[in-house]
């Protein structure tokens, strides 16, 4: 008698712990209602606040499809180092810091219009940033 129930004993326990494992599994909810649809929702804006270039960006006469992203982006580039400097040095032509990474996508229009602004303080000031 006393090995039958030793045996019981054992398998109760054995039987309890695999139907405790069965709870820590977990099972997959198809649930298409509350999916949740991921997108890359990073937006950049260019706040300019110089008077006139808005004027004078809206008079150019040049296409944005002139050239590529990419070349904006490089010519952005080159610009942001040369104004970051120039602001460090204490140039009061430059009275800002820009933050500008270089392996960042901006998007078209942005790197279009950055370039354009550093067209524009080229021509207001007189002071060429960058030589060609």
């Amino acid at each position: 008698m006393k090995k039958i129930i030793y045996l019981f004993f054992i398998l109760s326990i054995v039987y309890g712990c695999s139907t405790y494992s069965a709870f820590k599994t977990p099972v997959p909810v198809q649930d298409n209602e509350n999916e949740i649809a991921v997108t890359d929702s990073v937006e950049y804006e260019l706040l300019i606040l110089d008077p006139g270039f808005e004027s004078w960006f809206t008079t150019r006469n040049m296409m944005a499809t002139a050239h590529t992203n990419n070349y904006y982006k490089n010519w952005n580039q080159i610009y942001v180092l040369e104004w970051n400097q120039q602001y460090m040095l204490g140039n009061p032509n430059m009275d800002n810091y820009i933050e500008y990474d270089p392996l960042e996508d901006y998007g078209f229009e942005i790197n279009y219009k950055l370039y354009n602004y550093f067209q524009f303080v080229e021509e207001k000031t007189g002071i060429s940033l960058v030589r060609r």
